[in-house]
């Protein structure tokens, strides 16, 4: 029997949506398991489930529950879907949960292609941290100090660096982390990038180098440095020396007709009666719709965050939150009684 492990987020999927999944996957006789967030452990600087098994995994949620995921299959392959919940949309998602029955319809009938996507691991003495699919961010333990340390690749000096850390991604991570730290977009080649940030020394350019390559960063103070995995794992360095290396373990998602599935999304919100949110947009200044953008990648922000990320003038970014308050594509929230830390995210 096909086996589905359904992994969620809290907040991300009702009782209502998990009995329907449940009971949707009976019917089509596949074995279901169900695994809140809260069921992946974290121990010692390592993710892992209890017991899991399955012939495909459906991550319910934002991109941190994928990540997490991926974190706790790190010596797996098993092939992932992604949809997102009722509060957020991530890059991997390609629908939502409502088309959760037609996704698996095409999954069951073999209409999927597998993007297989590399990964990289760090070994920290004699420890070896789970496969990271975005990026190893090297920084000091304490906040606001430098780090001092040593780039090797294949055993070749690169460079001597004193900066706020370094940053080593894949290309899937070369969109995340190491894009706001000023690293190229890396896309259809597998190699692995490395980002100094915020370097003393303005030779100290981003780095793109083949995955192939074994990259060291050494001469670090034991124990004065943390290793941050997906964001994810922090993990105290207690070695001089890190090695990172591409993993034999790769990140499998499974793709969808995507033309269908955006078809699909139309038809069930004409069902429940709500309108895709993005068609609202037609007509609203370019700064709204980077606004919208910005919510829709990042999920929930504050009215300083959406200013820091967007760029705009704080009077620009209050009239295109008012524009999307008054379409009904937003929503204000308000965090512990205090107006001014409203948060502001997409239906």
């Amino acid at each position: 029997m096909t086996e589905f492990a359904i992994v969620y987020e809290k907040g991300e999927v009702s009782d209502g949506d998990l009995k329907r999944i449940a009971s949707f996957l009976n019917k089509m006789d596949i074995g279901c398991k169900l695994y809140p967030e809260s069921s992946i452990l974290c121990k010692n600087g390592f993710v892992f489930f209890e017991d899991f098994r399955a012939d495909y995994v459906c991550v319910i949620g934002s991109d941190k529950i994928v990540l997490k995921t991926l974190l706790g299959l790190s010596n797996s392959e098993v092939p992932i879907i992604s949809l997102y919940g009722r509060k957020s949309r991530g890059f991997f998602a390609i629908a939502g949960v409502d088309s959760f029955p037609d996704v698996v319809r095409e999954i069951v009938s073999g209409n999927f292609v597998l993007d297989e996507r590399i990964r990289l691991c760090a070994k920290v003495g004699d420890v070896i941290l789970p496969s990271a699919l975005n990026e190893l961010a090297i920084f000091s333990r304490e906040s606001g100090s430098i780090i001092r340390y040593t780039l090797y690749i294949d055993g070749e000096i690169v460079w001597r660096d004193v900066s706020d850390g370094v940053i080593i991604a894949t290309p899937t991570g070369s969109t995340a982390y190491a894009l706001s730290a000023g690293g190229p977009i890396v896309k259809d080649v597998d190699a692995f990038v490395i980002v100094s940030v915020n370097s003393l020394v303005p030779t100290h350019k981003p780095i793109v180098t083949s995955s192939d390559r074994v990259i060291y960063v050494g001469d670090l103070i034991k124990n004065e440095n943390v290793i941050v995995v997906d964001g994810q794992i922090r993990r105290t360095i207690d070695s001089d020396t890190i090695t990172v290396y591409r993993s034999k373990y790769k990140a499998k998602f499974l793709k969808i007709n995507m033309e269908n599935i955006l078809d699909l999304d139309t038809r069930l919100s004409k069902r429940i009666g709500f309108k895709k949110p993005y068609l609202p947009l037609e007509g609203l200044p370019p700064s709204a719709k980077l606004v919208y953008k910005i919510l829709e990648y990042e999920g929930p922000l504050n009215r300083m965050e959406l200013i820091s990320r967007s760029g705009l003038p704080s009077r620009t970014v209050d009239y295109a939150l008012n524009l999307l308050l008054s379409k009904g594509v937003i929503v204000r929230k308000q965090v512990d009684k205090d107006a001014r830390m409203s948060t502001y995210s997409i239906l």
